[in-house]
């Protein structure tokens, strides 16, 4: 009996404690101390303490969207959906939840994942994150019969790329089809040649171009070109393409055919040949002048075909050191930030018309000023660098455009931008250009007392494949200057968030720009070490996604973009008058993790 009084007096402490526990947590505000919140994870895991440390069994972790943890691995149901009146049925299924491989809440529970919920009587958590580089986005949340409190993290994955490396890999294709070479490039070469052939003086004034033409075939250019006037000329061969620096492509003489050459002077140089054999042969005269006319002629030929051959060589080496690419080029033109060093990688022609690979590596910040320098060290120390998701382009061959022109970009070439452009502060300015915080002000006002004053940007955006249409995004990093707020500090306001984003072409304006959806949104305040739920019913009250997707949506100007059919315009005034006019373009994705953009041109 003395036992059995023990135990039972054991038992009645122990849901007293157990009482005043829950009691106490109740009283203690609910949040998640982390080591540095919206940071990299160097080892692929998330890390935290829930605080109180009771309620560390009752919360769910996901990655994503996704839960972590359980049995056997799979996810769990969302429990936020599982709540009733009491509460009773979510406790039960919050602690089944805590239990990993087996394990109670109170032990080590480990998945056969690694998805780990660690010593849940000290609050400890701790989660991994997967293989996939990138940002997560993940939420610790707690339900409560009032509505679940949800405290957001995000973490960046790796493995990271070298910035500014001199090898930074061959993100960027152009593909240019043998149909456009021939409608827009031939015409006003020709138009140019025929314009110089005047100043050759065995031609004249008189001169017409018979022929000009270009065939790709086997990596070499096939040309003829027949240009008639007081004399004829013509000469046909092949030159190989091939990469010959950083900016240039490489043009040789691969092979020369026959040169033609005919007209008075060549006739009087074969008829005087002619006469003075004649003469020094004598009573052989006939052959003497046969034998003279077939000398003179094929010196004249081989002369002509030495000229030729020689001009062609001189030529195709001057040609050869024209940088055909700039060095360094605004990708956002009139933003000398968003410069980058372009190079050749490899090319490739064929019937189907000339392709090439182009490396494209972001230039080092240069700050302007003292203050500027030091934020710019702050976001380099934030950021380990470019996630590498080691996707390739597709290959050079076969050289098949199905538009006039392609051009190709991988994930991680735009990666790198995005990475480039938030250490220097780009992104932030094309935000302010674009007028979220004004918009965000004003949307804030129609239904709160709370007001935007800026938008910081401390982490890039993370783009991973999708599902095909678009690549999916993951926003974190980004702190809300708010004004207005009462009571309590709310110390530094967090957003994260996942969605997609996919660019849009606007035919009437001939602009290319990203509009996007948000599929998730979450805001935390982070003070004193640790992550707190904060500004729940903001997001609720105020439809804030559908807000954020109106300003995302295609033509609404929210996101930055190119003025593509200007660009082509000015950039193609050199090649003829008025330049090459953007007729169409066609947005797909060829393989995961590649965008191609393809233009029909007039």
């Amino acid at each position: 009996m003395a036992g059995l009084a023990g135990l039972a007096l054991a038992g009645a402490l122990l849901a007293a404690g157990r009482g005043a526990l829950i009691e106490a947590a109740a009283v203690e505000p609910f949040r998640v101390e982390v080591a540095s919140p919206h940071a990299p994870a160097a080892d692929g895991r998330w890390a935290g303490r829930v605080v109180p440390p009771e309620l560390a069994a009752r919360v769910v972790v996901r990655v994503d969207g996704e839960i972590r943890g359980g049995p056997e691995g799979h996810a769990q149901k969302d429990m936020s959906a599982a709540r009733d009146d009491s509460g009773g049925h979510a406790l039960e299924a919050m602690s089944r939840v805590a239990e990993v491989d087996g394990h109670g809440a109170g032990t080590n529970g480990r998945g056969p994942e690694g998805h780990v919920y660690e010593n849940m009587f000290e609050g400890t958590l701790s989660v991994a994150l997967g293989d996939a580089p990138g940002l997560r986005l993940i939420e610790v949340e707690l339900p409560r019969q009032g509505g679940a409190e949800v405290a957001t993290d995000a973490a960046l994955v790796g493995p990271f790329r070298a910035r500014y490396d001199d090898s930074p890999g061959c993100g960027a294709g152009v593909r240019v089809a043998a149909r456009a070479i021939d409608r827009l490039v031939l015409p006003p070469l020709r138009d140019k040649l025929l314009a110089a052939a005047p100043s050759i003086g065995l031609l004249g004034p008189g001169t017409t171009l018979e022929e000009a033409s270009v065939t790709l075939r086997g990596d070499a250019l096939w040309f003829r070109v027949a240009l008639a006037g007081e004399h004829r000329i013509a000469v046909s061969g092949a030159l190989e393409v091939r990469v010959a620096g950083p900016r240039q492509l490489g043009v040789r003489l691969a092979s020369l055919g026959p040169v033609e050459f005919t007209g008075t002077l060549r006739t009087r140089a074969t008829l005087g040949a002619a006469g003075l054999g004649a003469i020094v042969t004598g009573p052989l005269a006939p052959l003497g002048a046969l034998a003279g006319y077939a000398l003179a002629d094929g010196y004249i030929d081989r002369r002509a075909r030495q000229e030729v051959e020689t001009q062609l060589t001189a030529a195709l080496a001057v040609a050869s050191a024209i940088p055909l690419i700039p060095e360094r080029a605004e990708l956002i033109v009139g933003e000398p930030r968003s410069r980058a060093t372009l190079a050749f990688c490899a090319v490739a022609i064929e019937s189907g018309g000339i392709a090439a690979h182009l490396s494209v590596r972001p230039d080092k910040p240069d700050p302007k000023t003292s203050q500027e320098a030091s934020r710019v060290r702050t976001r380099l120390a934030a950021i380990p660098g470019p996630a590498r998701h080691g996707l390739a382009l597709p290959p050079l061959r076969p050289v098949a455009p199905t538009a006039d022109a392609e051009v190709e970009l991988s994930l991680d070439t735009v990666d790198a931008l995005l990475d480039a452009w938030t250490a220097n502060g780009l992104l932030g300015d094309l935000m302010g250009r674009a007028q979220w915080v004004e918009r965000v002000d004003e949307a804030l006002g129609e239904w709160t007392t709370l007001g935007l004053a800026e938008i910081e940007v401390r982490l890039p955006p993370s783009l991973s494949p999708g599902t095909g249409d678009g690549w999916a995004l993951t926003v974190a990093g980004l702190r809300l200057g708010l004004t207005g707020s009462e009571g309590e500090d709310p110390g530094e306001v967090l957003v994260a968030g996942r969605g997609f984003v996919r660019p849009h072409y606007d035919a009437r304006r001939g602009r290319l720009a990203l509009a996007g959806t948000i599929d998730r949104l979450r805001l935390s305040c982070a003070r004193a070490g640790a992550l707190w739920p904060c500004f729940a019913a903001l997001l609720e009250m105020g439809d804030v996604e559908a807000r954020l997707d109106a300003l995302l949506a295609p033509g609404a100007a929210g996101l930055p973009g190119i003025e593509v059919r200007a660009l082509l315009r000015d950039g193609t005034r050199a090649l003829r008058d008025g330049g090459l006019e953007l007729a169409d373009l066609a947005i797909s994705y060829p393989q995961p993790g590649v965008l191609r953009v393809a233009a029909e041109v007039r």
